[in-house]
């Protein structure tokens, strides 16, 4: 049987337009500042302050476009990776129950919920509850929420 996969980029339009701007500032005033000689404000900036910002937040945009959610499940385990902030490798066995809910107001990342466990969210509208014999929980944001209950029902790992 085949596994299922899914990844998920990180696409909330607010922290683009943030980090872009920024970016943009940053390399304005970088550019003007040492190229045209011209200062930003009555209290400019060291230009290696300057140019440590612009490199900062290229890096951090960098990180964030490259930063994935992946999930991938089969028969006997599941894999959750959501680049540098964490990976979940566990066994079926430790599971008890699974299911597809409506993802709480929570923001992208990876962060404690306190209803919810660990939450892992690329910014869909619909996540997995993994629920584990030592009553810890995962929720898992999906963007194929249809897709992965057909998935799991087909693996005998969801009940209606």
């Amino acid at each position: 049987m085949k596994d299922y996969t899914e990844i998920q980029m990180i696409r909330n339009w607010l922290l683009w337009i943030i980090l872009i701007a920024l970016l943009l500032f940053f390399t304005f005033a970088t550019v003007s500042q040492l190229i045209f000689g011209i200062p930003m404000g009555e209290n400019p900036m060291p230009s290696w302050a300057l140019i440590a910002g612009t490199l900062f937040i290229a890096f951090i945009t960098v990180v964030m476009a490259r930063t994935q959610l992946m999930i991938n499940i089969d028969t006997k385990t599941l894999i959750i990776q959501f680049g540098a902030l964490g990976r979940m490798e566990r066994n079926w066995s430790e599971v008890s129950k699974v299911k597809i809910i409506n993802m709480p107001i929570a923001g992208v990342g990876k962060r404690r919920h306190p209803k919810y466990g660990d939450l892992y969210n690329a910014g869909g509208k619909q996540g997995l509850l993994i629920e584990f014999k030592d009553q810890n929980k995962v929720l898992v944001s999906t963007r194929q929420a249809e897709k992965l209950k057909a998935y799991l029902k087909q693996i005998k790992k969801l009940k209606d």
